[in-house]
């Protein structure tokens, strides 16, 4: 038996398999983009889900502090005290109070069902969810968007390899020019033979066993290695305007989270103003200088701040979970494997 060795001195197969492998490469980068979006969309309505139960918890103490206003009013309609205007005026807050701790036990239904569907749970499959605070939320983006940093986004990588993979395949079609040929089909031939092996005519070196030469189909191949090129440039426009999109996303999340950390900062001094007000309310009962129902209502305010506190830190903590995705969520890439 003879061994064949096809000599691929040009980088023809090694090109080609660069570029497959560049094609697998931005394959698994784009399943790791569809990963990110999953987790993303995962984390948004988990966090959502506990801004509701912590917005139910808030709704429910506002419950507790107008029903007993109504029971105050209510007493002193009875004793002839107080017109009916009060305890009326109490009761329509405490009605509209129910119909938001409804919506808000909807909302919450709703999330888990959405929750469910995402990770694929089934109806007796989904875990208890129970109510924790919602995370710390960093402030900002950092002070230097390096392209180290945008570069784990997998979207990104997806598109980096598809160039590479692209400039291997101009490599690959620009080494077929080159001619090829296989030792074995040599064997054969006698020290006659090989010496007058380069003295035949163009015409017939292609009918040599073992050898090629497309210099002498250089029409189908320069058209072949003009559309690869045409392909390669294509992508790479595309990755650079994909880098400009990241770029963009990633400055449009950030200033959204410092505008929302702003509005948090001034929404924190509005409860703690209204929290001082409580606090000398309380302080006049503690004195005799006020009424029980006075220093309990002035709970109301506080908690309506707090509400909108809240929210604002709901919308932080999504925006945040935004941002990190735009950076890539810590997606880590195939190095690039520099061909020698």
């Amino acid at each position: 038996m003879f061994a064949g060795l096809d000599l691929d001195l040009w980088g023809v197969h090694r090109s080609a398999v660069a570029a497959a492998i560049g094609a697998h490469n931005a394959a698994l980068a784009e399943t790791a983009a569809v990963e990110l979006s999953l987790t993303t969309g995962v984390a948004q309505l988990y966090y959502s889900m506990q801004a509701s139960y912590q917005m139910l918890d808030l709704l429910e103490q506002t419950r507790d502090v107008i029903d007993y206003a109504v029971k105050a009013h209510q007493s002193k309609v009875a004793h002839g005290l107080e017109a009916q205007v009060p305890f009326h005026g109490a009761r329509a807050q405490i009605l509209a109070v129910d119909k938001q701790i409804a919506a808000v036990k909807g909302q919450i239904t709703e999330t888990r069902e959405s929750l469910r569907a995402l990770i694929g749970a089934g109806a007796s499959d989904m875990p208890e969810i129970k109510p924790v605070a919602l995370p710390r939320v960093q402030t900002g983006i950092p002070a230097t968007l390096s392209y180290e940093l945008l570069a784990r986004r997998p979207d990104l990588q997806a598109m980096r390899w598809y160039v590479q993979a692209s400039l291997d395949q101009v490599d690959s079609a620009r080494a077929l020019f080159y001619p090829s040929f296989d030792i074995k089909a040599f064997f054969g031939l006698d020290a006659i033979h090989l010496d007058t092996l380069f003295k035949k005519t163009s015409r017939q070196f292609n009918f040599i066993p073992g050898l090629k030469l497309p210099l002498f189909d250089g029409g189908r191949l320069n058209a072949n290695l003009e559309g690869t090129r045409a392909a390669s440039n294509m992508m790479i426009e595309r990755y650079n305007q994909s880098v400009l999109n990241a770029v963009r996303d990633v400055a449009v999340n950030g200033t959204r989270l410092q505008t929302l950390n702003d509005e948090r900062e001034m929404q924190a001094e509005h409860v703690e103003a209204t929290r001082f007000t409580q606090r000398a309310a309380e302080a006049a009962y503690q004195r005799g200088l006020t009424s029980r129902l006075q220093a309990t209502e002035a709970r109301l305010p506080v908690l309506a701040e707090e509400m909108s506190l809240l929210m604002l830190d709901s919308r932080r903590v999504i925006q945040s979970i935004q941002l990190m995705k735009s950076l890539g969520g810590g997606y880590q890439a195939a190095p690039v494997v520099e061909k020698k």
